[in-house]
Formats: structure tokens, C-alpha cells, sequence
């Protein structure tokens, strides 16, 4: 087992990973490739509010540590999320929220995290109490879509104008069936990923449930 200070070591590390997002749909060989291993790309989209109901865009801004960011908890993390680099098909998806994993069948835990308004540390301990949401993907799908989370939270002013995502208020996210969005999406920039299938996230209410990832097809 890592020591206290070693985690908290790699922790800072994975979170300065972070700053590095990723734009573009994987290339045919990339896809060959995906089909081979058993993976899937699963879809999200994010959509969040602030005061007032304003729409505030989750991945706007160009430091990764400013916006919403994910963390995943796998077989191998013990449920544990830990924090995500985002990925990202194509700006215009980003813009409009729409982000994407790569795994294998399999149960998993998404936690959703504001932006980081502290230091690594405080920011690292905080997150441990996010909210976590269970998706199951399928083992034979190549394509799936997770759902749109929709998030509402404070914000606090930026000094040459608009906002800051501060906090999530935890008891008003909301899953959303956006399916026909999805497929649009997935016609237009991912033609010939396979059919898309939908498998909502739920909250995780009970006992965290691992299963070891399944073997490729």
C-alpha cells in the first residue's frame, strides 16, 4: 500500500495531467484497433447552469484545472475515481459539452468536479466527496452513450469579466436522455463507429459493485 505522502504525490500529479486535453474523434486505425481490444467509446455530454439559470459551458476554458472536470473509478482503482484528462471530438462538441472515455466492458463510477479554486491538495481531499454515477457498458457495444449530466452551481466573478464555475450543488444533478443528440453526434463525426447503444448513468445508492474487465472479443 502507498503511503499517505505517495498518494497525495501521485494525486498532484495526475491533476497536473489534467491541463492537457485532447480534440479529435479516433482515426479509422485507431477504431480498428478499439474493435480488436473489446473497448467502446462511451459518450457524455455535460450541460451546467450558475445564477440566475445562465447556461455556463463546462469545458470553456483553456486551462484543463478551470473546467468541470471527471473521474472514473474501475476494478482496478477499487471504485476510487480518479481525476480525467477530457477528450474531446471536435471543438464545436466541446463547445456544446460533449466529451468521451475509452473502456473496456465493464462497471464504472464517474464523479463530476468543479473547477480547482484551491490548492492540489484541499482540491484533491474535497472531490473524495463528490457524488458518484454507476455506468455499465456493455460487452458488445462499440459505441454507447452514458447520458447528458445536467449540473447547476455557484460561480464567482473573474477579474476581466465572465465566471467561474465555484461549487456543484450535489442534490440538483439530473441525468437526461439525449439520445437523438447522440446519434447526430456520432453520424457526424464518428460515420461507420458501429450502432450506438444508450445505457444511462444511475447514482450509485448502494454498495459499490466491481466486476474485472471483460476480455477482448
Amino acid at each position: 500500500m502507498r503511503s499517505v505522502p505517495g498518494r497525495l504525490f501521485l494525486v498532484s500529479i495526475l491533476l497536473g495531467l489534467v491541463g492537457c486535453a485532447s480534440i479529435g474523434a479516433p482515426t479509422a486505425e485507431e477504431r480498428t484497433a478499439l474493435a480488436a481490444s473489446g473497448n467502446a467509446i462511451v459518450l457524455l455530454r455535460v450541460q451546467c447552469t450558475i445564477e440566475d439559470r445562465q447556461p455556463y459551458e463546462p469545458f470553456r476554458h483553456v486551462v484543463g484545472d478551470d473546467n468541470i472536470s471527471l473521474g472514473l473509478g474501475s476494478f482496478e482503482t477499487g471504485g476510487e475515481p480518479e481525476r480525467l484528462a477530457s477528450r474531446f471530438l471536435s471543438p464545436q462538441s466541446r463547445n456544446d459539452g460533449w466529451t468521451f472515455l475509452v473502456l473496456a466492458p465493464g462497471t464504472y463510477y464517474l464523479a463530476f468536479y468543479p473547477p480547482r479554486r484551491t490548492d492540489v491538495f484541499t482540491y484533491a481531499r474535497g472531490i473524495k466527496d463528490a457524488p458518484r454515477w454507476r455506468i455499465d457498458v456493455p460487452p458488445d457495444a462499440r459505441i454507447a452513450y452514458v447520458g447528458t449530466m445536467r449540473l447547476s452551481g455557484a460561480s464567482d466573478r473573474l477579474l476581466f469579466g465572465g465566471s467561474i464555475l465555484r461549487s456543484i450543488r450535489a442534490d440538483e444533478m439530473s441525468v437526461a436522455n439525449e439520445e437523438e443528440l447522440a446519434r447526430a453526434l456520432v453520424k457526424a463525426q464518428l460515420p461507420g463507429a458501429g450502432e450506438l447503444r444508450t445505457v444511462l448513468m444511475k447514482l450509485q445508492e448502494g454498495p459499490t459493485i466491481l466486476h474485472a474487465p471483460l476480455p477482448a472479443r
